[in-house]
């Protein structure tokens, strides 16, 4: 743990991880883009590291590399991979995009073999070639781990219409999430309440506190499970809630009265009248003229909006964090990703390590982690 390696990730794998042993990958390999990264590719001293040079550029064009690699990809166990890369080169042809997407079978192999059952993969790429990278996860991980495709915003608007360009200006990468199963570790994430949207819902205040007021019935079936879940965690926060509810089979109490008041007719109350005492006692029911309460739900004790998958909140890294290279991604990207997907001393690898954004927030975020990179 907290090992950079120095050398090719696919051999740094085979011979250093073992198997199930990662809870969490994020890759953010060369995108095939044709940019120069070469100009990065220097010694600690400065000098031109031509072996480094000479690896890099053999990913990316189809050769002796990229033919023994493919010959690889036909002959080990994941027959839906061994078609698949047949298919595509049927399609593609022996060229640059045929020799990187052998490339990235073979190194994703890997990382289906060293991730955890209960792990997860972020694989970051753009436009260029995600929509072939996609079938290519699906050969290695099954389609029916695909878990999103999450937009991200890499930077702001560019006026190429003065240029000529005749097509639709390029902002957003793309990250690929996958698992390795069914069952997989998950942290929700939420961002902030927009201003508007906290002016029309959360319309009422209190001692400068903005709320909103909420039924605290349910219907015959059984009532609203998201809001009775809701109800026990805020009354109760370090209560096992859940297992609470589960107990109580999410069953309303029927005859059931609070200060005299029971619910309208066809109604139920969404839980035990105990809760709703506690309710009470937290100062978070307010009462209507005819005596049924109402839930008084405060702004600041919400979680936020569970976020989704169009991340447009984070900006390109700027400032005193832009490091000079020129494929950087932000730090809060990657705090994002790790604790929506891993735990305190759970075990994240980055196979791409470049500047080392992902094993800097790992190691921020108290994560063990290992990064691997081409050049020193």
């Amino acid at each position: 743990m907290h090992t950079l390696y120095y050398g090719d990730n696919l051999q740094v794998m085979r011979e250093h991880l073992k198997d199930e042993s990662v809870d969490l990958i994020y890759l953010d390999p060369p995108f095939n883009s044709k940019r120069d990264y070469n100009l990065l590719f220097k010694s600690p001293k400065g000098e031109v590291a031509d072996a480094s040079i000479t690896a890099f550029e053999d990913s990316w064009h189809w050769g002796i590399q990229a033919e023994q690699e493919f010959k690889e990809l036909l002959h080990q166990p994941n027959t839906d991979v061994a078609q698949l890369m047949q298919a595509l080169r049927s399609f593609l042809g022996a060229n640059d995009m045929m020799a990187y997407l052998t490339m990235m079978a073979n190194r994703l192999l890997e990382m289906h073999r060293v991730l955890k059952p209960t792990g997860s993969l972020y694989l970051h790429c753009d436009p260029t070639a995600s929509h072939y990278l996609k079938v290519v996860l699906d050969a290695v991980f099954g389609k029916e781990n695909f878990r999103s495709e999450i937009n991200w915003r890499r930077s702001f608007a560019h006026n190429d219409a003065k240029q000529g360009r005749k097509q639709f200006g390029n902002v957003r990468d793309v990250i690929l999430f996958y698992t390795r199963s069914n069952d997989w570790t998950w942290n929700w994430q939420y961002t902030d309440y927009s201003p508007t949207y906290l002016a029309t819902e959360y319309r009422h205040a209190i001692e400068g506190r903005q709320y909103k007021e909420t039924d605290l019935t349910a219907n015959k079936s059984g009532g609203d499970v998201s809001f009775t879940w809701r109800v026990k965690r805020e009354v109760r926060p370090n209560a096992h809630w859940e297992a609470d509810l589960k107990a109580e089979h999410l069953n309303p109490k029927a005859g059931c009265e609070y200060k005299g008041v029971t619910p309208y007719s066809g109604r139920f109350w969404a839980y035990s009248k105990e809760n709703l005492i506690a309710l009470a006692k937290a100062g978070k029911l307010k009462h209507r003229e005819t005596g049924m309460p109402r839930l008084m739900q405060f702004a600041d004790e919400m979680p936020g909006v569970a976020l989704q998958t169009d991340w447009q909140d984070i900006s390109p890294a700027g400032g005193n964090e832009y490091l000079g290279y020129p494929t950087q991604k932000p730090l809060a990207l990657l705090e994002r990703i790790i604790q929506a997907s891993s735990n305190k001393g759970d075990v994240v690898l980055d196979p791409f390590c470049g500047c080392g954004t992902a094993v800097h927030a790992a190691q921020k975020l108290k994560r063990d982690w290992i990064g691997i990179d081409i050049t020193h």
